[in-house]
């Protein structure tokens, strides 16, 4: 990288464009009129707070933003036309919240004609928004945490700080700030700041090479070490190219992880029993490690023009030489068995549907009949062949013959796995000898950090969808669709653009067979415990009701699948395998309500898991400054002392209104007159 110095600023130049290697970091405060009739609440900025070369600024009012920018666009000759374009980026955490208030005063900018907008996923959702030489990116994006997480886990200087605004003030441009409200706006942008340093310095990035998100890091190892396989993008890449079809196929049949409450122990405190709880090490690394996949040539090798038709059991016949997408006319679909307690055939995976008879649990279909149609991977095809009853007509397959990954990515797998470990174990020693708080620990329990990171971020890389909706924001602030992908010409034409491109290297439907195998080796263990068993699974755990028998069948299994596990050798001397099904300590008690939505008790006392509510929510502050916060479980548990007792209240009414979340009612910027 070519640098230089102007008017006292470093620049970088890469690719033809010219960075300011020094950001900007911008944060801004808000509040509201708190009118109960949303048609009359009303938002507006409070205060813009900068952080540019050395120097803080906090603004009242957005004119002064834009004064600002303006100056600094004057000042260094900034630039989008020309030879050689100028760029001088600002980070914001959250920047699809400041950007809704900002966009109209970032668009009285100078553009140069620059027609970019950035990257602007939907509305109200920023990667980043350009207006002619300044560049605003999301460093939540970027970091993967909250502003409080990323200050805390990096353990830098100023973190961020807690509990010093109150937002249920009205607070307005011309009201003074008190010294906590202004010490907590400065140290927003102080702890980004840092923050993002020591990701530079981690990473050994400055801002000409900084990815946007922060999966992109590890797209960027995968990317060199694909890069150095003379054989891989033709082997691999391009000769498993999809087509329009299999693309919407593989699209459709895409799912995540199965999280499912046992339907007949809904709302019931299991208590009296030894309960089990077991998960898997690096679920979805380990299948990419240990399966094959489906990396030949994709055949469409069945359609209803063909003179016979064609059964589930042949389809099934070719793994596991072959994978294969099926889709598949379903007219009714019953369980075998009614004493399966763990349905997996998923209704939102029903299409073109006209239905006569429908029993749903959670989402999972009980019995249904009528008229529909699923996009089924193999594996997937398999568990629904064995749970249901099903008439039906396959109308399409197709087919890839199985490989195991390529060397050039499983390097990269294995590298973050052992890092992982050899870190952990680190950890671990310094801990020991050290303790917790020691600077050598918490130095180390970062890096184990970046490891964990970098591992569980390969499996995103797969799954990106290769074609994504693209939005415009116009002059009234309104998010239009530039590009959707809705027809098979325009998805054609787009797959030609993606393959073309030499930055694009990974597999989409590498992506969709990893979460179809990790849902098929969850419910291998679902089986083997036996559905009376199983009281809860989530994507890669099971809790279970434990017993001496259902341990022997667990060590049996993993022992099978240990023979055929892939390992690595640690700093230590010692192997670390892949695919184990690790136990967790043992509860004293279980009760789950449906997906997300659980608790335990432990040794420890009450833990709760319910999506959508706060763990903790902050409620004040002690003598000494330091935050006071009040738990979920201490808001179900109120007075009640004994733990299982507090979780029997857990159910469909009891109402958190301490730890409820946050309800955000949109209004956007309305102009430099909404205040």
């Amino acid at each position: 990288m070519k640098t230089f110095t102007y008017k006292g600023l470093p620049f970088g130049i890469n690719k033809g464009r010219i960075y300011c290697l020094i950001p900007i970091f911008l944060d801004i405060e808000t509040s509201n009129n708190h009118a109960e009739d949303p048609s009359e609440l009303r938002c507006w900025i409070t205060s813009i707070q900068i952080l540019f070369n050395g120097e803080y600024h906090l603004f009242r009012y957005p004119e002064e933003f834009v004064s600002f920018y303006k100056g600094l666009y004057y000042k260094y000759g900034l630039k989008t036309n020309g030879k050689f374009p100028k760029v001088l980026i600002t980070y914001i955490h959250n920047a699809s919240y400041d950007l809704s208030y900002l966009v109209p005063y970032i668009n009285q900018l100078p553009d140069n004609d620059n027609n970019s907008q950035g990257i602007i996923e939907g509305p109200n959702k920023f990667l980043s928004y350009v207006r002619g030489p300044f560049e605003f990116r999301c460093s939540y994006r970027l970091s993967g945490m909250s502003l409080e997480k990323w200050s805390t886990e990096f353990n830098i200087e100023h973190k961020k700080q807690i509990g010093l605004y109150d937002y249920d003030a009205v607070i307005f441009p011309d009201d003074t700030l008190s010294s906590d409200q202004e010490k907590y706006d400065k140290y927003d942008v102080l702890s980004m700041q840092e923050c993002l340093q020591k990701q530079l310095n981690f990473f050994g990035d400055d801002l000409t090479t900084i990815p946007p998100t922060k999966t992109s890091y590890i797209r960027r190892t995968l990317r060199k070490s694909c890069s150095k396989d003379k054989h891989y993008r033709k082997d691999y890449f391009l000769n498993n190219r999809l087509n329009a079809s299999l693309y919407i196929y593989a699209l459709r049949s895409y799912a995540g992880g199965i999280t499912h409450n046992n339907r007949f122990y809904r709302d019931t405190v299991i208590s009296g029993v030894t309960i089990g709880h077991r998960d898997f090490k690096s679920h979805y690394p380990s299948q990419m490690a240990c399966r094959l996949f489906g990396l030949g040539t994709p055949q469409k090798v069945y359609d209803t023009s063909m003179p016979f038709p064609i059964t589930i059991s042949e389809v099934l016949s070719w793994y596991p030489d072959f994978s294969s997408i099926s889709v598949i006319r379903m007219y009714k679909a019953d369980l075998k068995d009614p004493k399966i307690s763990i349905p997996f055939m998923q209704f939102s995976k029903c299409y073109e549907g006209s239905y006569d008879h429908k029993m749903l649990d959670n989402g999972r279909i009980l019995s249904l009949s009528g008229q529909w149609v699923m996009y089924v991977d193999d594996l997937t095809l398999r568990i629904l062949d064995e749970q249901y009853n099903i008439d039906y007509e396959i109308l399409e397959v197709y087919r890839m013959a199985n490989k195991p990954l390529p060397e050039c990515i499983l390097k990269v797998v294995d590298k973050y796995f052992k890092g992982k470990s050899d870190k952990k174990n680190i950890v671990h020693a310094l801990t020991e000898e050290f303790g917790k708080l020691h600077e050598k620990t918490i130095n180390a329990e970062f890096e184990l950090m970046q490891e964990k990171s970098g591992l569980n971020s390969i499996y995103g890389c797969c799954a990106t969808n290769p074609l994504r909706t693209k939005y415009v924001l116009t002059e009234d602030m309104e998010f239009k669709i530039a590009t959707i992908y809705d027809n098979p010409d325009v998805i054609a034409e787009g797959l030609d653009e993606f393959y073309s491109h030499h930055n694009n290297f990974l597999n989409y439907i590498v992506g969709c067979q990893i979460t179809s195998m990790a849902r098929y080796e969850l419910y291998e263990y679902i089986k083997t415990i036996g559905y009376d068993k199983v009281l809860y699974c989530d994507t890669d755990s099971i809790f279970y009701i434990k017993d001496d028998d259902t341990e022997r069948k667990i060590t049996e299994l993993n022992r099978i699948k240990r023979e055929k596990a892939r390992c690595v050798i640690l700093d230590n001397g010692k192997k670390e395998y892949y695919d184990e099904f690790t136990s967790e300590p043992d509860c004293i008690a279980f009760k789950g309500l449906h997906a997300k939505c659980y608790g335990v008790v432990t040794d420890k006392g009450l833990e709760l898991t319910i999506a959508g509510i706060p763990a903790r929510t902050l409620i004040g502050l002690d003598e000494n400054n330091k935050p006071i916060y009040y738990t979920r479980e201490q808001e179900l548990s109120g007075t009640e002392q004994d733990p299982i007792k507090a979780l029997d209240k857990l159910t469909d009414g009891f109402e958190f209104k301490i730890n409820a979340g946050v309800t955000a009612i949109y209004i956007g910027a309305m102009g430099k007159d909404s205040y």
